[in-house]
């Protein structure tokens, strides 16, 4: 009975992660299609009517025992760093709204995702042959590629993680009102960038879009807070914007950072 019931376990959740996983090809499916078909209530400026940005990125999460400590001992080694062949290599620290201690990870920027799933570049890198230095600091979780579904200006520092779920009707005009909370916030003086990010091959921890909003660091975003709560002009587009969301499924702050840019 045991195992007839394991059994039987295992097959409704493998059945409810492929539900899980069609979803998201659907919605992919959608918002390629959105792109490529004319929209006369698109700017002609927004990047989002233009198509997809350029790009990838995968994400390599761990439990570190002291975050702060790994982080010094990830400096040290670049080779380490550039054994995952990204063009960009940096970390993303959780500072509030923890599933867990030590929650951080280890993030790729690729020009392609061609790149960031070639056996000769993103998936080259061996966690298992990492110096034991490093092996000892942290356990590995899990990692996940991501596709950026808007422009995105690689420049990380204090920033508001929020994975949400939008229906695929939605999705383009989600993406939209993403661009037009950014240049409001800009206009006002800030500096403010936000990008939506879509997970390919997650498993069953990455199935939403992840919305970022990134702050040069922790005071600028605390100052952002006090301007939207005092009724900032540009809360009136990320009330627009929100409204298109059905769920958020998690939110937290992270920092993040630069750590190794290859040659």
């Amino acid at each position: 009975m045991t195992v007839m019931t394991s059994v039987k376990f295992f097959t409704r959740l493998n059945n409810l992660l492929g539900d899980i996983m069609k979803i998201f090809n659907l919605i992919l499916i959608m918002v390629l299609a959105n792109f490529t078909i004319a929209d006369d209530h698109v700017s002609a400026s927004s990047a989002a009517g233009a198509g997809l940005p350029e790009g990838g990125f995968s994400t390599f999460h761990v439990v570190a025992e002291n975050p702060y400590e790994y982080i010094e001992a990830l400096k040290a080694a670049p080779e380490a760093l550039a054994a995952g062949g990204g063009d960009v290599v940096g970390y993303c620290m959780t500072m509030t709204g923890h599933d867990y201690p030590g929650e951080m990870f280890i993030w790729n920027a690729y020009s392609s995702l061609k790149d960031a799933l070639s056996s000769s570049a993103g998936l080259s890198y061996n966690p298992y042959d990492a110096p034991k230095q490093l092996q000892n600091m942290r356990k590995i979780l899990y990692t996940s590629a991501w596709k950026p579904l808007t422009p995105f200006e690689l420049k990380p520092g204090f920033e508001r993680v929020t994975r949400v779920m939008v229906k695929p009707e939605n999705t383009q005009k989600f993406l939209q009102a993403t661009e037009m909370v950014q240049a409001a916030i800009n206009a006002s003086g800030s500096e403010f960038e936000m990008g939506v990010f879509l997970p390919l091959g997650g498993g069953s921890k990455e199935t939403t879009m992840m919305l970022r909003g990134i702050a040069p660091d922790g005071e600028s975003f605390g100052s952002l807070y006090e301007e939207g709560y005092g009724g900032a002009a540009w809360g009136q587009a990320f009330l627009g914007m929100m409204a298109l969301v059905d769920e958020i499924v998690r939110d937290s702050h992270e920092q993040c950072e630069i750590l190794y840019t290859a040659e």
